[in-house]
């Protein structure tokens, strides 16, 4: 984090700022003295030797949160009957959004560490390390949830039984077989596809990193939006070939990560961008005024109300069509991009709406908003068993009794998983770098154009 770095963090500079600054300042630390240009020279690789310090980004355990409610809001809206009977029902069938926002927050915080050691010349993270951490941080309390909820609270009584589709359920691989995408955790498709982004992430990066001292910072720019570019390319041209498809597994491309690739990206472009602000140490006035956040937010507001006001059906499954999966997408992909705008730009503790991002109420549900996440279906359907309702009648419900309690229940389960599993698994991860411990340079000092 920034803080590692007290010299630069009086100067309320990023470490990734320090290259430009060595490169474009010949008299820097007296580096301008008789055989400077040969000390400069060893200082510009030893910093290249060091990897590029991940900086904290306090608002985002309060973008988690919103997420995470935003989904128990939608499912316990639908199952109550007010999506269907209300007329803002339109509005909470679209609370769905909140996946999206989980794809950009992974989008940008997952590919920043990439994007920063790319355009400042220093040491990739490590594949083998980062894959690791993913693992730990995902796989162990999805295990839990999986089999609590499927085994033990009888949450799902569609769940297939068999070795094999065991295999479909703890190997993330649901959303690849059509039978089995709505059983189980059936909001685990989004992991599916959060789990081949980890994959496909470290990979990509190498590929855009590819002969990196032969290009400037500036042209290195250039190869992280035109990947970002071709990533939303292939998102629209897998959708539309998906679409013209008429086979089984059709039913499920649209929820496969390369339909998704765009909203990834988009958080991405995000990463790319505040490496490169950090890298050169510029703050726009526009991203730093203080009515950026409420202006973005409004943003915001304005693509939730126009994908509400789509004519989407309201019910969570039905017959999709390319035009209306386009325009969802699209205005799914602006609330969320526009949502984490005032958290990855700006000054971080000034202003209400990231002083309510990062408030402590907020900062406990992110923390535990994983596990809200993936508990809070099971939950839902052990109520409706509790109160003699089922799937079939569960409507007259009300939505604010049926949310709360599903709510309170997740969030139970939730900071227990996190207490008892999560949090030492996590002191584990943290003790795994993204970076080896003798990292090596990427490639050779570039120069800064």
């Amino acid at each position: 984090m920034i803080h590692d770095v007290p010299t630069t963090q009086a100067l309320d500079i990023a470490p990734e700022a320090i290259d430009a600054i060595d490169v474009a300042s010949p008299t820097a630390d007296g580096l301008g003295a008789p055989g400077g240009t040969e000390k400069r020279g060893v200082l510009r690789r030893r910093r290249r030797d060091e990897p590029v310090k991940p900086r904290h980004f306090p608002c985002f355990d309060g973008l988690r949160a919103i997420a995470a409610v935003t989904v128990v809001m939608v499912h316990t809206a639908f199952v109550s009957g007010f999506t269907t009977s209300s007329p803002e029902g339109i509005y909470t069938a679209r609370l769905e959004i909140g996946v999206t926002v989980f794809f950009l927050i992974s989008g940008f915080l997952l590919y920043r560490p990439f994007a920063a050691s790319h355009i400042a010349g220093r040491a990739a993270p490590a594949t083998g390390r980062f894959w690791v951490r993913r693992f730990l941080r995902i796989v162990p309390a999805y295990w839990l949830a999986f089999t609590m909820v499927s085994y033990v609270l009888k949450g799902d009584v569609h769940l297939l039984h068999g070795w094999r589709n065991d295999l479909i359920y703890y190997g993330f691989a649901q959303t690849y077989f059509p039978k089995v995408v709505l059983t189980g955790v059936s909001q685990a498709w989004s992991l599916n596809t959060e789990i081949s982004f980890y994959l496909f992430l470290p990979l990509y990066a190498a590929a855009v990193a590819l002969r990196r001292s032969r290009r400037s910072d500036r042209r290195q720019l250039l190869y992280e939006l035109l990947g970002v570019a071709i990533l939303i390319g292939i998102s629209l041209g897998f959708r539309t070939f998906a679409f013209h498809q008429h086979t089984l597994e059709a039913h499920v491309m649209p929820i496969w990560l390369p339909a998704w690739l765009d909203m990834f990206g988009l958080g991405m472009f995000l990463a790319v961008m505040s490496s490169w602000l950090a890298h050169r140490d510029r703050q726009p006035r526009w991203l730093w005024s203080p009515f950026m956040p409420w202006l973005s937010w409004a943003c915001a507001g304005v693509a939730f109300w126009a994908v509400s006001n789509l004519h989407i059906p309201i019910i969570p499954i039905y017959t999709d069509h390319l035009t209306t999966n386009l325009a969802r997408q699209s205005l799914y992909g602006a609330f969320a991009f526009f949502l984490l705008l005032p958290a990855v730009f700006g000054p971080q503790p000034r202003g209400l709406i990231r002083r309510f991002l990062a408030c402590k109420p907020m900062l406990g549900l992110g923390l535990i908003s994983y596990g809200i996440y993936l508990w809070h279906q099971g939950w839902l359907l052990v109520y409706l068993r509790w109160t003699h309702r089922n799937l079939n009648f569960p409507f007259g419900l009300p939505w604010w009794q049926l949310f709360l309690a599903v709510l309170g229940l997740s969030v139970a389960s939730a900071t227990a998983s996190y207490v008892l599993l999560e949090r030492p698994i996590l002191k584990l991860k943290d003790r795994i770098g993204w970076w080896t411990r003798q990292s090596r340079p990427a490639h050779a000092a570039p120069p800064v154009g």
